[in-house]
């Protein structure tokens, strides 16, 4: 073992413990090594370092430190340079954090208690310490210990319920009452307790644990003791003796697999293209089932309105819900839509209770509620889905333990999540032309030739929008006696072929409404100019084009076009040039014809114009 962090970090050579003397190339090793073989951003490894106080110069200050640590290592090649920033190349055996690591997967993998009991104390024993005891960086404690830790914990409660069914009674009473003490609101830990007493034929011990521990969440939180623990004293009391804890190794049953919480809402049966972003998933994610230790994963999915996201996030938690056997969360933050975003705390509140938080147990404060979020899922692998997300605060929150996958999907592309946190982008583009008219085709049915001329045509005019593509497809399937090539005809002149139906059973608004909702966080600035593209400008343009119609300089203009782009109002074709989907324009030159649709007032609109044309 080369590598040491389950307590003060350290190298090992020749069966020599070195510490490394300087705090901040400590606080690198640590950083590195807390995410082995992954590639840790400039900005994420200068937030550690420095503890969210970056230097002047963050990139050559963190450079001068990784030429230090690697003068400090006697292996050349551990410390890599990426693109994006550095990474530490870790051997499986490198690593107590990695063999700490697989010896839980074997443990949780054998069917054989006394093997696990082993596996785990093997895995308990590489523990020095506190992980990263000599690191005083608050954002390596709080994003990478507090995981480490609560899965440490669980291996000990495991350990210790192991040891009691097989019947190992030697130090476990007096190792839990020092473990009740060090952590008197956990509960299993007090569980443990009295089933141990209990066990032993010490009854008036094992009630008055629960009465100690009574007061204490009492006193602490404000609850009453959770299910198990109630359960157990009520066993006790009543002489029964049931739960498996309290039954002797001869009467211990083997119980089904707890349940799974799952609330994914149902697949889309008609959902068509997309191999290339699933592609794109799997590849970030694919260590999944290989068994490597898991690291934080966040996958965020971004795109224009209409364009599919949320279908493409449950296409693939749909198809790779076996690689999560701890669980599938999902929650609608409402991002965009008729009614207010969900509040963090509010959605941490749904999450907690779909993990089956009794609704008591469950703090007020939105810091505490992160934080037993945390705490609940660190070492599950577990998938999130976090759908309709307004802005990068709204998520930040949310993010669940290290071992969990995360999938945001949003029409802001959150470039402030991507700067604190290791995220995966996927952008979901148009349809290619042959899925669009898949699509319709899915939805219609036989009737339609998907590769028809008249088909291909209203394709491009929805501008290959899923979205916009079902409205359409809708309204040819409920309209099953009309000539086709005469119904296409009418729909491809129809102004407002965009239209749900007015008795439409989904809940769904017309497809300008759905796309308007993207407007709403618009500063004056940028509004006046997607108004201005709207009705001057070509479906491509340049930057030098979008500055003559805003008569402003390309370095002003520069700012609002980009604040377009990141809510994907407007698509980058490359450094200098842009897209404006005809449904966005559609949408941008309603907006001038009626006040009442702007999100600034109408004298400020006009101030700021007044004022871009002073420049």
């Amino acid at each position: 073992m080369r590598y040491l962090v389950l307590g003060p970090v350290a190298t090992m050579r020749d069966g020599w413990m070195r510490s490394i003397p300087s705090e901040k190339v400590r606080t690198l090793l640590a950083a590195l090594l807390l995410h082995p073989n992954e590639q840790m951003s400039v900005t994420q490894l200068t937030d550690r370092v420095w503890n969210g106080d970056a230097p002047a110069s963050p990139r050559r200050a963190l450079q001068t430190n990784v030429v230090r640590l690697r003068r400090e290592l006697p292996w050349n090649d551990s410390v890599v340079t990426t693109p994006a920033g550095y990474l530490m190349r870790v051997e499986p055996d490198d690593l107590d954090l990695t063999v700490f690591r697989r010896l839980l997967d074997e443990a949780a993998a054998t069917t054989d208690l006394e093997r696990e009991a082993e596996l785990l104390r093997r895995a308990l024993q590489l523990w020095r310490g506190p992980a990263c005891a000599d690191v005083p960086s608050g954002v390596i404690q709080e994003y990478d210990v507090l995981a480490l830790t609560e899965r440490r914990l669980r291996a000990v409660e495991r350990r210790l319920e192991v040891d009691l069914l097989v019947d190992h009674f030697d130090g476990l009473v007096a190792e839990l009452r020092a473990l009740t003490a060090e952590f008197p609101l956990r509960e299993r830990f007090w569980a443990l307790l009295m089933a141990a007493l209990h066990r032993q034929g010490r009854q008036a011990e094992a009630l008055e644990t629960y009465h100690t521990v009574s007061h204490r969440l009492a006193d602490g939180l404000g609850i009453d003791p959770g299910v198990d623990l109630r359960k157990i004293h009520q066993e006790i009391l009543t002489g029964r003796g049931q739960h498996e804890l309290l039954s002797p190794r001869t009467t211990v049953t083997v119980h089904g697999p707890p349940t799974v919480p799952s609330s994914l809402p149902t697949d889309d049966p008609q959902f068509a293209g997309r191999d290339r972003e699933l592609a794109a998933i799997d590849e970030f994610v694919r260590d999944v089932d290989s068994g490597a230790p898991a690291a934080p994963r966040t996958v965020v999915i971004d795109g224009p309105a209409g364009m599919g996201k949320s279908a493409l996030a449950l296409r693939w938690s749909t198809l790779n819900a076996h690689r999560f056997p701890d669980g599938h969360l999902y929650v609608d933050l409402a991002g965009f839509g008729p009614t207010a975003p969900l509040e963090p705390v509010d959605a941490l509140g749904l999450l907690l209770q779909s993990l089956g938080t009794p609704v008591e147990q469950i703090p007020d404060s939105p810091l505490a509620r992160a934080a037993m979020f945390r705490l609940r899922t660190s070492g599950l692998r577990l998938l999130v889905v976090l759908d309709n997300a307004a802005s990068s605060d709204q998520v930040r929150a949310l993010l669940p333990g290290a071992s969990c996958l995360t999938i945001v999907t949003s029409r802001n592309q959150l470039r402030g999540l991507a700067t604190r946190h290791a995220v995966r982008r996927v952008t979901v583009p148009r349809l290619s032309p042959g899925d669009a008219c898949a699509l319709i085709g899915a939805v219609v049915g036989s009737r339609i030739d998907p590769g028809s001329q008249e088909v291909r045509r209203l394709v491009e005019l929805c501008d290959r929008t899923p979205l916009a593509l079902r409205i359409v497809a809708e309204k040819v399937a409920r309209l099953p006696h009309v000539s086709l090539p005469h119904l296409l005809r009418d729909l491809i002149e129809d102004e407002e072929r965009l239209e749900t139906p007015a008795d439409s059973d989904v809940n769904l608004v017309n497809f300008r409404t759905v796309l308007s909702w993207s407007t709403r966080s618009l500063d004056a600035q940028s509004l006046i100019l997607l108004r201005r593209l709207a009705t001057d400008a070509g479906e491509e343009f340049s930057l030098t084009a979008a500055a003559e119609l805003a008569a402003v300089p390309p370095t002003v203009v520069r700012s609002p076009l980009d604040r377009l782009v990141a809510i994907n109002l407007l698509g980058q074709e490359g450094q200098y040039r842009y897209r404006l989907s005809p449904l966005v324009r559609a949408v941008a030159v309603g907006l001038t014809t009626s006040s009442a649709s702007l999100s600034v007032p109408v004298t400020r609109l006009v101030g700021t114009a007044m004022a871009l044309k002073a420049v």
